[in-house]
């Protein structure tokens, strides 16, 4: 026999192709409905229409599908006609039928049928009342079971997606402390995860750098106040100062270049330099970029990757001071007065010359120089180290040992 839970699913799946909507949660509803209401048709189609009919438009598509689904039973021989006894009085049956016996040809075939047979017949097809009830408790049984697995499903969905969601949050909380965790760890112990990483986290300081520099190197509205054609303007109207005239601001051209140790205790944090001013090259009028360890490579990002140009040698000794000989015999297509030189590296010369004189020629030739140095404070000047001969060559020298540095160097770029 089929089960309750089976005959409304079924019900469902009808009304929904009639074009009503019905949820899943309005289908459990149903289910416990009926199991309250019972088994009688008017409760029941009063039980699933108030739990499955939301619009009133939707109702006869409701009714249609009721009757389709759920046939009114055949009255048989010798079984009283429902209605109350005023409507048999009136001589209306239910329905509000004319409660007039029928011709056999004028009934349908299936009443024929069952009328031909005996009284015994059907009396003895008939199961007895006390087997009725019972089989009837049995259905509203099944129908309460069948209503408090649905509601068990649906709480154990609702606990299965907390539970995601309290995963993903957790995920999300875990991933974001490792990014701040990044932002702080120094760039000479990072690894390839944390480059990875820091490259995450590069993205919002990427954001902030545009918005600075396009305020500070974009066209204002109005520059300052031009007192000259505001005391003339004025004049035209008797002396009063009612219209203020004001200089108009033309934006600052820089053109940005750059020089990036990549050797390899400073490659991770030149790297993210170099990405970071690939994303703002909007910003600058020009952005050249340069890549050295013991000469000079031209270096570009493609596909987010390094490109250099030639190719250098990643295992050769540092020689800054090179490198300062080669940019100053290009400095006539490289240096102007509207260049601004960013140099990342940690002026580890090898005890090769430093060439300081070279970087003072340079940084009267071009608009500032700013050096950051990605090393630790204690370590400048020690060793092989040639830091203190650049620092008084250049404007600003900074330190960038790790991400919130780096940032805060750059904000000095203007």
């Amino acid at each position: 026999m089929t089960s309750l839970r089976e005959q409304i699913m079924r019900f469902v799946e009808l009304l929904r192709a009639r074009g009503v909507r019905v949820s899943p949660a309005e289908t459990m509803d149903a289910i416990g409905a009926i199991a309250a209401a019972g088994f009688a048709r008017a409760a029941m189609r009063e039980a699933l229409a108030a739990t499955l009919v939301k619009d009133e438009d939707d109702r006869p598509a409701f009714d249609q599908a009721f009757t389709d689904f759920f046939p009114a039973p055949v009255l048989k021989t010798g079984e009283p006609r429902q209605g109350t006894s005023r409507d048999r009085i009136a001589g209306r049956g239910r329905g509000g039928e004319t409660d007039v016996p029928r011709r056999p040809e004028d009934e349908p075939e299936q009443t024929r049928g069952h009328a031909s047979q005996r009284p015994d017949q059907i009396r003895e097809d008939e199961p007895p009342p006390q087997e009725q009830s019972e089989e009837r408790k049995q259905e509203q049984d099944q129908a309460a079971r069948d209503a408090r697995d649905l509601r068990h499903e649906a709480g154990d969905r609702e606990r299965d997606d907390d539970r995601a969601r309290r995963a993903v949050e957790h995920l999300a909380g875990e991933h974001h402390a490792q990014l701040r965790a990044a932002e702080r760890k120094p760039f000479a112990n990072y690894s390839e995860l944390d480059y990875q990483l820091a490259r995450e986290a590069l993205k919002p300081l990427l954001r902030r750098f545009r918005v600075r520099m396009g305020r500070r190197l974009g066209l204002a509205r109005r520059g300052r106040l031009d007192f000259r054609r505001t005391i003339r303007a004025s004049t035209q109207r008797g002396g009063a100062l009612l219209e203020l005239r004001f200089r108009s601001r033309r934006p600052r051209h820089v053109d940005l270049l750059i020089l990036a140790d990549i050797s390899g205790s400073v490659r991770y944090c030149s790297t993210l330099l170099l990405e970071l001013m690939a994303g703002a090259r909007r910003c600058f009028r020009r952005v050249t970029s340069f890549v050295y360890i013991d000469r000079l490579a031209e270096a570009d990002f493609e596909q987010n990757h390094l490109v250099m140009t030639p190719a250098l040698d990643l295992y050769a000794r540092s020689d800054f001071g090179r490198v300062l000989g080669e940019l100053w015999q290009r400095r006539e297509e490289l240096i102007g007065r509207a260049t601004l030189l960013v140099i990342m590296g940690d002026g580890r010369n090898n005890r090769r010359p430093a060439r300081a004189d070279l970087l003072r020629e340079i940084a009267r030739c071009c608009r500032a120089v700013i050096w950051l140095n990605p090393e630790e404070l204690n370590r400048w000047g020690t060793g092989d180290s040639a830091i203190r001969s650049y620092e008084h060559e250049v404007k600003a020298l900074l330190p960038a040992r790790n991400l919130r540095e780096l940032e805060a160097g750059l904000m000095r770029v203007s």
